[in-house]
């Protein structure tokens, strides 16, 4: 639980991908990364929401 946490939180904060993989010990090419990726459905609307925002006014 801690580790999913911890890999969801460095992502949710901007930490890029290729760095949490090296702090968690995950490999680029490691599948078993994404089983400890967990993002709210509250997080990925708001993230869906800016967007959409771009995309209007672009």
């Amino acid at each position: 639980m801690m580790r999913r946490t911890a890999i969801t939180t460095l992502l949710i904060l901007g930490m890029p991908e290729h760095l949490v993989r090296k702090i968690s010990g995950h490999s680029h090419a490691s599948t078993s990364f994404n089983r400890y990726v967990h993002y709210a459905q509250a997080y990925m609307d708001k993230e869906i929401e800016k967007v959409h925002s771009k995309l209007e006014s672009y």
